[in-house]
């Protein structure tokens, strides 16, 4: 808003406090005010949720990021009170979302603290990640439910486009991919090497044959169609994003070197993109750059 209510009359009467809409593709300019119970916590059903940390910069003070002066601004939780501008707020998050380096509180949720890494100070009300846009927003609540699933003990779905969050008992091996309520693909995949279901131990990622490839099965015309678009498609994925091995949550490689290292916080395990081993000497000696 372009200034904060100052009586009654700016509250009560429409159209009084003009401001600038932060929704994306929305060019309204006039702010309505709305009264909630304050003995009950905000939930996703109500019409509109405060967004508690972004105010008017009255105070003139520069934006932690960028020193410039701006208005409206985000204002953390942290004991100094660190100020960012909205569109620094924004590159901080998206930034924050592209390395997976959000914090998965158990209370919170999926949550950032103050940029300048102040203690007790991860934003509260998650309403606020919004700012990011719809597709932003739903990329970060669905890394949000990625991450709240592995900590819990739990595996994500390998099958591209599926990406669903399981919950297999302890130590089980054949992990079914159910497709009850429209979410699983009914996939069958082994719980350590995300591949194909197989007895007996996982092969490398990087075999260039399957455990089939060398029986001699005759298939007819189709079936080898299949095979290749299949096979086709595996590689296509194989040459943009594989499993971290220490924790297996994907990670993509955008060019570089063979040098990995996983983005979640919880690991940040460092391996090799070609042969999928923790990063060694003779990764770096024999193929750091192919």
């Amino acid at each position: 808003i372009l200034k904060g209510p100052s009586c009654w009359d700016d509250v009560l009467i429409p159209n009084r406090i003009r401001g600038v809409c932060q929704s994306r593709g929305c060019n309204g300019n006039v702010a309505e005010f709305y009264f909630k119970c304050g003995a009950h916590p905000t939930t996703d059903s109500e019409t509109s949720v405060a967004l508690n940390l972004i105010t008017t910069n009255s105070r003139c003070i520069t934006c932690i990021t960028c020193t410039d002066i701006r208005s409206p601004v985000l204002v953390f939780q942290c004991v100094h009170r660190h100020v960012i501008c909205l569109d620094c707020f924004h590159l901080y998050c998206v930034t924050m979302l592209n390395d997976r380096q959000f914090i998965h509180d158990p209370e919170l949720g999926y949550s950032l603290p103050c940029v300048a890494g102040c203690p007790d100070s991860l934003i509260k009300e998650l309403h606020h990640f919004r700012i990011l846009g719809e597709e932003q927003y739903n990329r970060y609540q669905r890394y949000g439910a990625e991450e709240c699933v592995l900590q819990m003990g739990g595996v994500l779905c390998p099958t591209p486009g599926c990406g669903a969050g399981l919950l297999p008992e302890p130590g089980l091996r054949r992990i079914v991919c159910e497709p009850g309520n429209g979410i699983g693909c009914g996939s069958v995949f082994c719980r350590e090497c995300k591949e194909e279901y197989h007895e007996g131990e996982c092969n490398s990622l990087l075999s260039p044959q399957g455990a089939m490839a060398q029986k001699g099965y005759v298939v007819d015309e189709q079936a080898a169609m299949q095979a290749r678009w299949e096979e086709a498609s595996r590689e296509t994925i194989k040459k943009t994003t594989k499993p971290c091995p220490n924790c297996n949550i994907p990670v993509e490689k955008n060019g570089g070197c063979m040098h990995m290292k996983c983005p979640r916080p919880q690991c940040r395990f460092e391996w090799c993109w070609n042969c999928g081993l923790e990063w060694n000497r003779t990764c770096m000696g024999d193929h750091w750059f192919d």
